[in-house]
């Protein structure tokens, strides 16, 4: 039975691990822990009944070590290989790039007239802004001469304004005297006909 196992332990060895060894030394360039021989898993047959039970309880953890490993070493190169799948797939939008910079005579000219196109606008857009800058800077100076005309009026009627309380002072004497005898000025001006006819009749 031992015997029957360890065969079964040396045809997965070639069938699995040897294959698996060299692969991972294609791709790595190193020699791989798994490049051992046979007797390294599997120890060398010994004559009939050399080997005991003991001897299939060590092998167990090594056997289960290798596995392991090899599972590991697994995992890894397909990492490996979806890395290099990922790195091949992005340099080709680089060299699309490249090739979209190549332009053609036609599109050379296509792109000329558009910036010629760009730079007609752009100088109307400047001239446009400049106009308007100078509408602007006209309406102002003329609000501000609109603006000194009026300060000038404010002046002028400040200092009539003036003259008038001057002149009100000056006949507030005699106002109130005719206020204090009863006399409206609608009878000064009455007593001042009177006394023009009264001085003509004795002419």
């Amino acid at each position: 039975m031992f015997f029957a196992f360890l065969k079964l332990l040396k045809d997965y060895y070639y069938l699995f691990f040897l294959p698996f060894s060299k692969m991972m030394v294609q791709h790595s360039g190193q020699v791989s822990a798994l490049e051992v021989s046979a007797s390294a898993i599997v120890p060398t047959l010994s004559p009939a009944g050399s080997l005991g039970f003991d001897d299939f309880t060590n092998l167990t953890p090594l056997v289960k070590e290798e596995l392991r490993f090899a599972i590991q070493n697994k995992r890894q190169s397909h990492r490996m290989s979806s890395t290099l799948d990922t790195v091949t797939i992005s340099e080709r939008p680089m060299e699309m790039s490249i090739m979209k910079t190549e332009f053609t005579p036609e599109e050379d000219e296509r792109k000329k007239r558009r910036r010629e196109r760009n730079k007609i606008a752009a100088a109307k857009c400047r001239n446009k802004k400049k106009e308007k800058t100078e509408c602007l800077q006209k309406e102002s100076e003329k609000l501000e001469t609109i603006n000194a005309e009026l300060k000038a009026q404010i002046e002028e009627l400040k200092n009539e304004k003036q003259h008038l309380i001057y002149m009100l002072n000056l006949h507030r004497p005699t106002c109130i005297v005719r206020a204090q005898n009863g006399r409206t000025p609608e009878d000064e001006r009455n007593l001042f006909i009177q006394q023009i006819k009264e001085g003509t009749l004795q002419g």
